[in-house]
């Protein structure tokens, strides 16, 4: 039944309330309870005017002890789903008796985006009636990308800002390595409260991203932004990434990623975090960490992301030593694959297989992913004698 919330479904409010005394309902006692409390509690009246605030609710929105705090709810916490997904409108519409664990963003009274799982209990008169509501609200923080999870002061730098940027509107322009644009983006995007599905890489039209609900739009290069700004539904948010600042980039946040060598103390947390967004349940060696480390210091990130893209093919449930090259040319994938009698035909099979499974065996899935029509896989999978138990 959440799905209906979760998907951001408008829902009528057309329930009817009777007026919540707070004093009454709750009195001085419960209320001095509520205080104690380490969660941040609210509680609303039948209009959904804010009654009480506690003092970790207080605490957690910017309010200082004894700032007045009234009003509805949403104007007050300005969560981005109130509008559309509104887990108590989803409560008193359907009957539960509550709702538990709604992960949405609030925003605090200084504009910092608040990533909450929030509960909420509405509250009846005897005779059924809506009398108002309690919401609890717990703070739940987004996991980073690999390139802004290390523990360094430069890496806490780029949690705050990339933090800022979630919690403002307009578009951003990234600049640094393909690698870390592409994650820097997709924290943004995750800090900012939406889902991973909602994350798009631009495909080069708009027609191909489902224009509701609104998410994140990136793409890689110079002279993305006049495309992309053609024809944009209305609430996405563009982020480009690109290697080297441009000129024209008037009226739009710039934000310069710092090199791997400011993040020299950070790689083995990101390299290992990066593998674990890749392939996640596989782990790499501490052997294998090492040399990925060097050869990030070496040759950039870009050149960490192919040799993993192979040794990840390679590995089964641990990246070793012997899945990466020596000399940052050979690679293990091709070594093993020259050992068959077919090589380019083994080669083939172990792509389609590879797909296949990553897709879930969702054949249309895979299908797209691969380039190819439907049936051209079917007829390729038999071909190369793949099916689901072998």
């Amino acid at each position: 039944m959440l799905a209906g919330v979760a998907n951001k479904i408008r829902m009528p409010r057309c329930y009817r309330g009777v007026e919540l005394d707070i004093n009454d309902d709750f009195g001085g006692g419960w209320l001095q309870v509520l205080d104690q409390l380490d969660e941040a509690v609210i509680v609303l009246d039948h209009e959904r005017i804010l009654r009480h605030v506690n003092h970790a609710a207080r605490r957690l929105l910017g309010y200082e002890e004894g700032q007045p705090i009234g009003g509805r709810c949403r104007l007050t916490t300005r969560g981005v789903d109130c509008e559309n997904a509104c887990p108590l409108t989803f409560a008193l519409e359907t009957g539960l008796k509550s709702v538990e664990d709604f992960s949405t963003v609030y925003h605090a009274v200084d504009g910092r985006a608040l990533h909450l799982d929030v509960t909420v209990i509405p509250l009846a008169a005897a005779g059924g009636e809506f009398r108002g509501a309690v919401e609890i609200l717990r703070p739940n923080h987004p996991r980073p990308g690999f390139f802004t999870c290390g523990q360094s002061d430069v890496a806490a730098g780029l949690q705050r800002q990339a933090a800022a940027l979630a919690g403002r509107e307009g578009d951003v322009v990234l600049v640094g390595e393909g690698p870390s644009c592409r994650d820097v983006a997709r924290t943004i995007h995750r800090f900012s409260g939406l889902p991973d599905e909602l994350f798009s890489e631009w495909s080069g039209a708009w027609p191909d991203t489902p224009p509701w609900p609104p998410g994140t739009v990136y793409a890689f290069g110079h002279g993305h932004f006049s495309e992309l700004e053609s024809g944009r539904p209305e609430g996405w948010r563009i982020i480009v990434g690109m290697l080297t600042r441009e000129r024209d980039l008037d009226g739009r946040e710039v934000w310069e990623l710092p090199d791997i060598a400011d993040l020299s103390g950070d790689l083995n947390r990101m390299i290992g975090a990066w593998v674990d967004e890749l392939a996640p349940g596989k782990s790499v060696s501490a052997a294998a960490l090492e040399r990925l480390v060097s050869i990030a210091c070496e040759s950039g990130l870009e050149e960490v992301e192919r040799i993993l893209e192979t040794a990840l093919a390679a590995a089964s449930d641990r990246v070793d030593v012997h899945h990466l090259p020596e000399d940052g040319q050979r690679t293990v994938l091709v070594d093993e694959l020259l050992k068959n009698d077919k090589p380019l035909a083994a080669l083939e099979e172990r792509v389609v297989r590879e797909v296949v499974e990553r897709c879930g065996w969702r054949m249309q899935d895979a299908a797209e992913r691969l380039g190819i029509s439907r049936v051209t896989l079917w007829r390729k999978m038999k071909d190369l004698g793949i099916e689901r138990n072998s």
